[in-house]
């Protein structure tokens, strides 16, 4: 008896381990659709801790779609980002990044989920019209023209931006001096109350001090020679006691 009631308990729990995973919720699937206008590739960037789409890229043709596809078996919000990841042709290739924001919610052990998506370049965001259930589709635009060559600002050299004198007195070409100054001749007073000329100069102010100079040494070599002469003089005057003696 003891033996049926331990292998009754055993079954049990065995019954209960298995179909526990039946009262969990069922897994969730979400597909985001693609189309690329002159064809292209999407790549999709998962972020931490969300589930893995069945692909990372898919490569489509002018017309074409395809989906990424990713199945979620737990409530959560879930981002990604899907862009365009240029190839070699000349194309001037879509450089807008999609966040794709996934919100899974549980109700009677349903998994229901809804998207929602942002326009990184622009702000914009939008949802799919019927909700989850409804396809959510993006669309990239690549270019046929080809993108604009980028040329480097030449650096402006210090001849270019420094007026030249044949261009500051390209007005005045042709002109005589009298016609510059009006044909006014007369000479001009200058500050000490003198008069200046075209082509005359007059004593810089260093002239000045350089007399001042000269007139300092004069005085200096008058004064030395005075005492040498008062020098020699006592000396004289000391033999002249000393032979008297």
């Amino acid at each position: 008896m003891k033996k049926v009631f331990a292998f009754s308990l055993v079954l049990i729990m065995m019954l209960a381990v298995c179909c526990a995973p039946i009262g969990a919720a069922e897994a969730a699937g979400v597909d985001i659709w693609v189309n690329i206008i002159n064809g292209g590739t999407a790549v999709i960037i998962t972020e931490v801790n969300c589930p893995l789409p069945d692909k990372s890229r898919i490569t489509l043709e002018d017309g074409q779609s395809e989906a990424f596809h990713i199945d979620f078996t737990e409530e959560g919000t879930y981002s990604y980002l899907v862009e365009i990841e240029p190839d070699e042709r000349e194309l001037t290739f879509d450089d807008t990044v999609y966040n794709v924001k996934v919100l899974v919610s549980e109700d009677n052990g349903k998994l229901y989920t809804s998207i929602l998506i942002y326009n990184t370049k622009s702000g914009n965001k939008y949802a799919p019209q019927g909700g989850g259930d409804d396809p959510c589709t993006i669309t990239f635009s690549n270019s046929t023209e080809p993108p604009a060559p980028t040329t480097a600002t030449e650096p402006v050299s210090p001849t270019d931006a420094t007026e030249t004198p044949s261009d500051a007195t390209e007005s005045d070409e042709g002109k005589s001096p009298s016609d510059s100054d009006g044909g006014n001749h007369s000479a001009q007073p200058d500050q000490n109350g003198g008069s200046s000329s075209g082509g005359s100069s007059k004593p810089q102010t260093g002239d000045d001090s350089r007399l001042d100079f000269y007139l300092l040494l004069a005085i200096l070599a008058s004064a030395g020679l005075f005492m040498l002469s008062v020098f020699y003089y006592r000396s004289v005057m000391k033999e002249i006691k000393c032979s008297d003696r």
